[in-house]
């Protein structure tokens, strides 16, 4: 049997908390901060941010196995709203109208996020323990195993600390130690009044996030709900930042629980990279909201209003926002100049005693590899390489030909000054098999030493991972 995970009192974050994060979020707020005019014009923002919650409302109970919905009704309650016949019943699942009343009090915490942020307030165990009984209105019992293995169901004490230890037992046969019961009064005090100091510190918000959700959830102050109520205080702390609401998906999860099982280890920074990934998704979402102009009554308005239709639809996009492509070419030649270095590495350790295999490395734009393109596609449903496409590939040519291409590409149905790149190995046949966590993202707010000092340490591991899995096919 595996070492069981001993529960001890949390520690707080280093006094220097830039190794935690890229800064990434914080560069893209300034592109979210002079976008948000433009998207809001004609209420597409306020109908992108309501399904957003609706999204964050039904995923946070899937992430926690408290109902099961599918993608396509997903789809449908985030459009139409959270209505009870629209949620097909599972076999041997609850009712359609316990589900949708469970939908609804997430969406209603949600809600009251919202106005806590409004309201200036700051967090407290108080509020927590409110959070934890509106989240669970409609939930009156949990599962509990016995020191037997048998299940039984408990009545469920909403909004008040455990009385006795909720200890789970993980599929490795180990034991997961929560705080005793008798110590969470004292370390949830403890929890609000560090996460007080990191607001006054200016900590990052996907710093503060990250370790609010992982303290907590160590502490797991409740009988049942946490994961739940770790979610909307994370959440809470985007919010004030001006973010959106976290949403973890079902498609998350599995990253979701490994990045706080390293948390568990000591390593906060896979969490807030999690996060930060989820905010940048949420963002270029956003950026895909079209928008309308109000009629002009002027000739100036007309041709003003012409302009920023075409700005909006992509066909004329800003002369700041070409920024960015200027960068990301910058990042191509760096990208190069790596894959030369990995090439005559190669040419000297193993071409130079096998004649027959060759390496290579150059760069080129999107028709020159038209593979490239629907890679970009496959990898990341927000690539759009019609808007901006350049790539640079080490081939690696021995009894097979392998190419490791990073990939630049538009995001977004419309340019508005955001990239992406993305690593891949690409087999002559065959799909192609990413080798970097989720995409890099570069926009026009951010100069080219800060994109590229975030790039490098990417793009060595990515490298890295290709040869890796390129090794493991010869």
């Amino acid at each position: 049997m595996a070492e069981p995970h001993l529960w001890k009192p949390f520690n707080d974050l280093p006094a220097d908390t830039s190794e935690l994060t890229t800064g990434e979020l914080d560069a893209l707020r300034l592109v979210w901060e002079e976008q948000r005019g433009l998207l809001e014009k004609d209420g597409a923002l306020e109908h992108f941010h309501q399904g957003l919650r609706r999204e964050w409302a039904i995923e946070t109970g899937i992430v926690e196995g408290v109902y099961t919905i599918d993608r396509g009704t997903t789809e449908i309650l985030i459009e139409k709203g959270i209505i009870a016949d629209l949620i097909p019943r599972e076999p041997g699942g609850a009712d359609s109208a316990l589900v949708a009343a469970r939908i609804q009090d997430h969406q209603d915490v949600l809600e009251g996020l919202l106005a806590f942020v409004k309201g200036e307030r700051a967090l407290s165990a108080g509020y927590i323990k409110e959070l934890h009984a509106a989240l669970l209105r409609h939930q009156e019992t949990y599962i509990v195993i016995d020191r037997f293995g048998n299940l039984f169901e408990k009545k469920l004490e909403k909004g008040a600390y455990k009385q006795l230890p909720n200890n789970p037992t993980r599929s490795n046969g180990s034991i997961h130690n929560y705080c005793p019961p008798e110590h969470v009064a004292a370390e949830m005090d403890r929890l609000v009044a560090l996460h007080q100091e990191h607001v006054s510190r200016s900590v990052p918000p996907e710093v503060q996030a990250a370790w609010l959700h992982h303290v907590f959830t160590q502490i797991h102050p409740f009988e049942d709900g946490n994961g739940r109520v770790a979610r909307a205080i994370a959440t809470l702390v985007f919010l004030k930042a001006g973010w959106f609401p976290l949403v973890v998906t079902r498609d998350d999860r599995a990253k979701y629980i490994e990045s706080l099982e390293n948390a568990d280890q000591g390593a906060l920074a896979p969490l807030v990279s999690l996060f930060t990934e989820i905010q940048r998704r949420s963002l270029l979402k956003a950026l895909q909201v079209a928008s309308e102009v109000h009629p002009p009554t002027t000739i100036d308005e007309a041709v003003s209003a012409a302009r920023a239709h075409l700005v909006a639809k992509g066909q004329l996009p800003l002369k700041e926002w070409n920024r960015v492509k200027n960068t990301a070419e910058h990042l191509l030649h760096t990208t190069g100049g790596l894959m030369v270095v990995a090439v005559d590495r190669l040419q000297r350790e193993i071409a130079e005693a096998k004649s027959d295999y060759s390496f290579s490395a150059e760069t080129g734009a999107a028709d020159e590899l038209p593979a490239a393109s629907a890679a970009a596609h496959q990898l990341n449903d927000l690539a759009n390489p019609n808007e901006f496409h350049q790539w640079a590939t080490l081939t690696l040519k021995t009894e097979a030909t392998f190419k490791l291409v990073v990939s630049f590409y538009g995001i977004g149905a419309q340019f508005r000054g955001v990239l992406g790149a993305s690593a891949f190995l690409l087999p002559e046949a065959g799909a192609p098999v990413a080798v970097s966590d989720g995409f890099f993202q570069l926009n026009y707010k951010e100069d080219k030493a800060r994109a590229e000092k975030r790039f490098r340490p990417w793009l060595e591991a990515a490298i890295v991972r290709g040869l890796s899995l390129w090794r493991q096919r010869l």
